[in-house]
């Protein structure tokens, strides 16, 4: 299957040819007929796979439930989320958190939208979360948590022509056991107590002492430490809207010194306020670009006492986590940091990094649109070069082409059935040359409190 076929599809799309089912059901209620600041929320959605006839796989992909309080969300389950200041349709996925691999089971509690600082003060808002999960069972560590936060803020009124955004999000890898001896670990335990929470949700460090024994973690961090710091502006001018964006990388103290202050995911997104739909005519409704590079990673030497050195950040891979920033052999972050079992390359790897290319440039343009007043269409082209990682380099560097163009509609005779078609296609060095296509049909029924989609 091509990349953008699969890529940031939450992991349901099998890697092979199938027919695939799915059906959701969305419920948002007031707890309350005579309060409406109060809302019981939930959602459920069911993906099955036909593969062939002896071999069918069933997913939930997203199953939560959860309270409302006017902006304040609590939920409990597996929630498709996206993470970071970047484009959520069009772009290459957010570095962090793009929506590449299964949702995780979680407890979070969220302020989704922006939310101003209280009636006198419109023009600053915020959001954010906080969140704890669980990673299950991987192959090289199990029972171990995920600890999450992020906090993003909005100068300017939601209608002010000019609005500036910054904000942070920080994950942790922590806690559980790991399958293999790994000489900084004792008896295979990696730090899980209350206290080694409280270490890693403050990421205090390096001088904590010693950890039960844990001599990486008493020098560093408790657990694995990763996130990005976005700054952004957006422009309104009134026929066309302008967002500009930037994602920092950190996952070491790199950032902090500014040596790997070249890596990081830059994007324009240029939005057409009026599209055309006039029968015969196509019209742009929005376009984006998008840079990546991941190539510095702080420079090629590690040096634990000169923070001008210490570099090979070594993205998505860890030291005692071995399945990296991953979930269920799928990279969390951006689709464009590859593993080991999606790329064609016949290069020596270090089996136990998830990560086999971690330094990337990565060139993309996407762009949607109208083809008169009942056909839409969306296109994403990516060009990619990519470097391996320091300790494993690419002798070459593969060049690398995906692309995808997906046309839409409605059948109106058919009470509003809408279809889906796509193509893509793969070119290059780093994966297997491909060519896939996508036949779907959605039909989508809602009421005041529910709504349904397969």
């Amino acid at each position: 299957m091509p990349f953008w076929l699969r890529a940031n599809q939450y992991d349901v799309v099998p890697e092979k040819t199938a027919v695939a089912l799915s059906g959701a059901i969305d419920f948002e209620s007031n707890l309350s007929a005579k309060n409406n600041k109060w809302k019981l929320i939930g959602s459920t959605q069911v993906v099955g796979n036909l593969l062939d006839s002896r071999s069918t796989t069933l997913f939930l992909p997203q199953l939560y439930a959860g309270v409302k309080y006017k902006n304040l969300l609590f939920y409990a389950g597996r929630k498709k989320e996206l993470f970071g200041l970047a484009d959520s349709t069009l772009g290459t996925g957010s570095y962090i958190w793009s929506g590449n691999a299964f949702p995780m089971p979680k407890i979070q509690i969220e302020i989704p939208d922006y939310q101003p600082l209280g009636k006198n003060n419109p023009w600053l808002a915020f959001k954010g979360n906080y969140a704890h999960s669980w990673f299950g069972t991987n192959k090289f560590a199990y029972g171990y948590y995920l600890h999450q936060k992020s906090v993003y803020v909005r100068i300017g009124r939601q209608s002010s022509s000019v609005k500036l955004y910054g904000g942070f999000n920080h994950q942790v890898q922590w806690g559980g056991k790991t399958f293999d001896d790994i000489g900084t670990v004792t008896n295979k335990t990696l730090p899980s107590s209350f206290a080694d929470y409280l270490l890693a949700v403050i990421a205090i460090g390096p001088n904590i002492g010693v950890r039960k024994g844990n001599a990486f973690d008493s020098t560093n961090r408790v657990g694995n430490h990763l996130g990005t710091v976005d700054v952004g502006f957006e422009l309104d001018l009134k026929k066309v809207n302008i967002l500009v964006y930037r994602q920092n990388i950190y996952e070491d103290g790199s950032l902090f010194y500014l040596t790997s202050i070249a890596d990081g995911l830059n994007g324009i997104v240029l939005t057409n306020l009026y599209p055309s739909q006039e029968k015969g005519r196509i019209s742009f409704k929005k376009v984006v670009f998008e840079f990546l590079n991941t190539r510095s990673q702080g420079g090629d030497t590690f040096v634990m006492t000169n923070g001008k050195k210490r570099g090979k950040d070594e993205y998505f891979n860890h030291q005692q986590y071995y399945d990296g920033w991953s979930y269920r052999r799928r990279i969390i972050g951006t689709p464009f940091i590859t593993n080991q079992e999606d790329t064609n390359r016949p290069e020596e790897q270090n089996t136990n990094d998830m990560a086999n290319n971690n330094r990337v440039l990565v060139y993309h343009l996407g762009f949607e649109g109208n083809i008169g007043p009942s056909i839409q269409f969306l296109s994403k082209i990516s060009y990619s070069a990519n470097y391996g990682t320091y300790i494993y380099s690419y002798p070459t560097v593969p060049k690398q082409l995906s692309a995808l163009l997906q046309l839409k509609g409605q059948i109106p005779a058919l009470s509003g059935l809408e279809w889906v078609a796509s193509a893509a296609i793969d070119r290059g060095d780093l994966y297997t040359k491909n060519t896939g296509f996508r036949i779907g049909f959605r039909q989508t029924f809602g009421t005041g409190k529910f709504r349904t989609s397969n």
